[in-house]
């Protein structure tokens, strides 16, 4: 007979058993908390949901991926997300209001919501209670004919009923009486917000900001915050007209800035400085209810709201109260978490609105500029997995925003930089090395080259007022090396892409780059069938690395590539044009040039590098003449920079005009 276990030895396997733990397991998968769903179906978060969940929904579709994941790991940068002291009470925002604030109960019209269904069914509900009722009358009146001491019982119980309810009604208030004491907050109103109630509000705020109706008008506003997702809440079913909606948040938005600013007695331009400092005064202390009730309801509705055109307007409005979010750094934390992920979306509008206040915001508190340079950095990254003619646009604007985020703090941004740059590097070196199929693709990925153009612009828009000199050699190592690990035709628009690069940093740098050689491979001529020339698909270089195999030999394939080339010589030509090496420079693609002008047979082709051709030629010998004049050597840097300038005197003077008639194509890469 088998022995029963005793307590210890139960409670042992209970938590150490193989068995028991994956019981368990299953049983937790089982009671997993998921988002309620309102009537209307849709999903509602839970509160303290959004923000904690709001940080990875730019980086869900990279997730999904698991060939792209790792090549994100190695880009990102580590996230912070250790929260600042809650600085914002937990509490739902609501404000004790005056007892003598007006209300005015008048007819809605047509904007109620579902009012007179919800009337009717209540007048119907009343009507069969009171039926219900005189029936139980009725039974109860024939009880006590028919028994007259059973009547005499329930007076008895009745009278002692009523007692008691009374003593436990007293105490009831008692206790209700300290919790309002102790929490110095009243329960919130039940009663309905009419046009007429708002309408007065906002002229007695607007005449007086020290009101009592202002209080009533920020609970409205709380209420409004929460309007169509806690549906079945008595405080938000208060309104019920989308006409009181629309008017409470318009007007909160618009005026409470300068509502606050009236009661602190601060000018438009105050900075953060001076708001920390008044702070600890009595008047902001008298103040900081309604600000937290504010702020915190307008996160809650920033949450909420599905609309770009409101959340745009929204933004707008509450730019203006950036200042007094910088009084509370969690709160700007969380605000920020909240701005990255409405930046990252593909409305223009709203993302040019959310990035007016994450620089805002940003400015102001350089304690949460890391916050705010990691995850953008992280939510770009994300955002530019895939690259197509729809959101090409978009992915330019966000790179151009980061630049302009990391130009806040040049030195911090530096450090960034250096790292990320030094992540690039390492998967180069990588796959360099190993050639294996899997390293390769962690480059042959938009991620890989738009981080790589991300540092580009960084260096072009801060290279000339900052040190950032060591950066640019491992840039320029990174951008060769892509370009020499993917040879051939196949990627020819990445190498373009390269290309345009290193002629920005050349521009930016004065520092030359030997950019013809990357483009020998455009310049040779590539015969076509018939059927291929009679094929009208296009080729859009600027949402291409790799050009698929039914292409290569198409006529438009080749004139893109003859064309973008022509561009790209055009602008290097353009700049080394008044240089003492021009014709060393030049003389390599001129002659490539000549032989494609002489094999080509499309006519539009000849004629652009014809004149690509007379151009170069002829500045060639413009500048060996005025080098035939001269009798210093090569490596007199004083006399050569003097020639250089003597060139570009000429340039101004309007003498020789060559740099503005060079770009010929009307083709642009990169940007």
């Amino acid at each position: 007979m088998a022995k029963k276990l005793g307590k210890k030895a139960r409670k042992f396997a209970h938590k150490n058993l193989q068995s028991v733990a994956k019981r368990n397991r299953k049983l937790r998968s089982q009671f997993v908390r998921r988002p309620r769903r309102g009537s209307n179906g849709q999903v509602n978060e839970l509160p303290g949901d959004a923000d904690e969940r709001m940080p990875q929904r730019a980086n869900d579709s990279v997730m999904n991926d698991g060939e792209v994941a790792s090549l994100v790991d190695g880009l990102e940068f580590p996230e912070d997300e250790i929260e600042l002291n809650s600085d914002i009470s937990d509490s739902d925002g609501y404000l004790s209001e005056d007892p003598d604030c007006l209300y005015y109960s008048d007819s809605e019209g047509s904007n109620v919501i579902n009012d007179c269904v919800v009337q009717d069914g209540l007048d119907g509900h009343n009507d069969e209670m009171n039926i219900e009722i005189k029936k139980q009358k009725k039974k109860l009146k024939k009880l006590l004919d028919k028994d007259p001491e059973f009547g005499n019982f329930l007076e008895k119980w009745q009278s002692e009923l009523e007692s008691y309810r009374s003593t436990e009604d007293s105490d009831e208030e008692d206790m209700d009486c300290n919790d309002i004491d102790s929490n110095d907050k009243n329960p919130p109103n039940d009663k309905i917000l009419t046009r007429t109630t708002i309408n007065e509000w906002c002229q007695l705020v607007a005449k007086e900001p020290k009101a009592p109706s202002l209080r009533s008008l920020l609970n409205a506003y709380r209420d409004a915050c929460r309007f169509g997702v806690h549906s079945r809440s008595p405080s938000v079913q208060r309104i019920q007209s989308t006409e009181v909606f629309y008017h409470i948040i318009s007007f909160v938005l618009s005026e409470a800035d300068n509502i606050f600013r009236a009661l602190l007695e601060i000018p438009d331009n105050v900075n953060k400085g001076k708001i920390m400092n008044l702070r600890s005064s009595k008047k902001w202390q008298t103040i900081e209810p309604l600000i937290k009730s504010y702020l915190q309801n307008s996160l809650g509705l920033l949450n909420q709201l599905t609309d770009n055109q409101i959340l745009a307007f929204v933004l707008t409005r509450l730019r203006a109260s950036a200042v007094l979010f910088s009084a509370y750094p969690s709160t700007s934390r969380r605000l920020l978490k909240i701005l990255i992920h409405l930046w990252a979306s593909g409305d223009h509008n709203l993302s040019l609105s959310s990035f007016l206040m994450i620089r805002e915001v940003a400015s102001l508190l350089p304690e949460c500029l890391d916050l705010c340079l990691n995850k953008s950095y992280n939510t770009y990254i994300a955002t530019s997995k895939l690259v197509n003619d729809r959101n090409i646009k978009h992915i330019d604007f966000l790179m151009d925003c980061l630049v302009e985020l990391y130009s806040l703090d040049v030195q911090k941004s530096c450090e960034r930089a250096t790292s990320s740059i030094g992540q690039l590097n390492a998967i180069l070196r990588q796959a360099s090395k190993t050639k294996v199929k899997e390293d390769l693709r962690k480059i042959d990925n938009w991620q890989y080259i738009n981080c790589v153009n991300l540092w580009v612009r960084f260096l072009c828009c801060n290279y000339k007022d900052y040190n950032l000199h060591p950066l640019l050699p491992s840039v320029v190592q990174i951008i060769r090396g892509v370009a020499h690990l993917f040879p051939g035709t196949h990627y020819i628009p990445m190498r373009l892409r390269l290309v345009q690069m290193l002629n920005e940093l050349s521009s930016c740098s004065q520092m030359f780059f030997p950019i013809p050689s990357l483009l020998f491979d455009c310049l040779e001529f590539r015969d076509t069938s018939q059927a291929e020339q009679g094929q009208k698909i296009k080729v859009n270089f600027s949402s291409l690395l790799k050009v698929p195999k039914n292409l290569l030999k198409s006529r438009h394939f080749h004139e893109e590539c003859v064309l973008s080339s022509i561009d790209i010589l055009s602008t290097h030509f353009a700049q080394w044009s008044y240089h003492v090496s021009f014709p060393e420079v030049a003389t390599i693609p001129l002659i490539l040039l000549k032989r494609l002008h002489e094999q080509t047979t499309i006519e539009s082709l000849r004629r652009s590098v014809k004149r690509l051709l007379d151009q170069v030629y002829e500045h060639k010998i413009f500048v060996e003449r005025k080098r035939e004049g001269v009798s210093f050597s090569p490596n007199d840097k004083t006399s050569v920079e003097s020639f250089v300038q003597d060139l570009q005197a000429e340039k101004s003077s309007g003498k020789v005009v060559f740099s503005t008639v060079l770009r010929s194509s009307a083709k642009k890469i990169g940007r």
